[in-house]
């Protein structure tokens, strides 16, 4: 379908079609981009010499109850502006107890009760370009995230002041908007897919007592893993904000450097591969068909769960065996076998485990003489150990 515009007044710098799709997926700054409001709060428009001006201020109260004990005198009066930490009561005979305000404001006295109240007010405000066109008026009251003035809103700043989900419905709905107007339908899970990719990065902040660097970019499953991790512990965990990035840049900054590598910078992909000594697990799609592997979807997941499962008992196996086989060797181990040059006299631990503690109990008492003055006669313990066999079957 194709819709005559001609006439309509709007913004000249309107992206629509498919190149509104492309900026949108690749989160590029919008032409004619839309004011949105950072605060709740009622609007006011003014100028400024030649400059016009749009505020948002919001005013909230804020009120707290003194909790004052029985027998406190009250020391302050109505209407008078106290501090933090300024006194509103204490005890007469005792001057050392007393009660403080808690929070800055005006004090108010009903009913043996101190009431502190204060009325909080936050502004924002900005500067409108003269060929912007508003679509609110002074004294409306408005939300943060609303628009403010004609254009398309930009992603970052959906994210930064409503949020993830905010700006995955914002890209989703403005997507849908263009092939909708042109009578294509579109399941939402195929955008979805897409978008989740997008937003599915960080950045760091603050890095705690992690391994991260600031202003590193990192998946937030991973993030959220490695701080579990270290609160268990008793440390600090990273702080991160949530970034949107644009197709190619979230193509590139995947897990798997051969799906890295087929998309675009091929050179560069792999050069820094093999400078980190990256690992691929071959965990998606594109890698697979790379390599020539089955996919992991399908059959081929269920196939791939099998291989999984066959390796991890193999494993399991082969450290079974090995422990048995060193069980084996050391019960095979016979005194007869030994050298002088196998033993280790001053190791009393491994002589006690061979079954040797009172030839470890001499080691000690020899410690101090030189090995060319010790003679043991292995001949000798063999035909002891050998009687002490012989006394035993008779």
């Amino acid at each position: 379908r194709t819709f005559h515009t001609g006439g309509v007044a709007g913004s000249d710098d309107i992206t629509q079609g498919l190149p509104r799709v492309e900026e949108l997926f690749e989160v590029r700054n919008p032409k004619g981009e839309a004011v949105i409001s950072e605060i709740d709060g009622i609007v006011d428009i003014y100028w400024e010499g030649d400059q016009r001006m749009l505020k948002v201020s919001r005013t909230e109260l804020r009120r707290r109850v003194v909790d004052v004990p029985e027998g406190y005198e009250i020391v302050v009066d109505n209407d008078d502006r106290v501090q933090e930490d300024t006194i509103v009561a204490r005890h007469p005979e005792d001057p050392a107890q007393e009660v403080a305000a808690g929070m800055e404001g005006n004090v108010f006295i009903e009913d043996g009760q101190v009431i502190i109240r204060r009325e909080d007010t936050e502004v924002w405000e900005t500067d409108i370009p003269a060929n912007a066109r508003l679509r609110v008026q002074k004294g409306d009251e408005v939300h943060a995230g609303e628009q403010l003035t004609e254009g398309s809103k930009n992603p970052k700043e959906i994210l930064r002041i409503q949020g993830r989900e905010a700006c995955q419905l914002y890209l989703l709905e403005q997507v849908q908007q263009v092939y909708r107007s042109q009578g294509v339908s579109i399941h939402d899970k195929h955008i979805e897919v897409v978008l989740r990719q997008l937003l599915r990065r960080v950045m760091i902040r603050a890095t705690g007592d992690t391994e991260f660097l600031p202003g590193e970019l990192v998946d937030r499953f991973e993030f959220e893993d490695v701080n579990n991790a270290v609160v268990a512990q008793g440390g600090r965990p990273a702080k991160a904000e949530a970034v949107v990035l644009g197709l190619t840049k979230a193509a590139l900054n995947t897990e798997s450097f051969l799906a890295a590598a087929s998309f675009q910078e091929t050179t560069r992909v792999l050069t820094e591969a093999a400078i980190r000594g990256q690992r691929d697990d071959l965990r998606g799609l594109k890698e697979n068909v790379i390599i020539g592997k089955l996919i992991p979807v399908g059959t081929g997941f269920r196939a791939r769960r099998r291989w999984a499962q066959e390796k991890q008992e193999a494993i399991a196996l082969a450290a079974r065996q090995k422990e048995a086989e060193e069980e084996e060797e050391f019960e095979d181990l016979e005194l007869a076998d030994l050298d002088e040059a196998d033993l280790d006299m001053t190791d009393l631990s491994g002589l006690a485990e061979m079954g040797l503690g009172p030839l470890g109990m001499l080691s000690s008492f020899t410690s101090g003489l030189d090995e060319d003055e010790i003679d043991i006669d292995f001949d000798a313990l063999k035909d002891e150990e050998d009687e002490e066999i012989d006394v035993d079957l008779g």
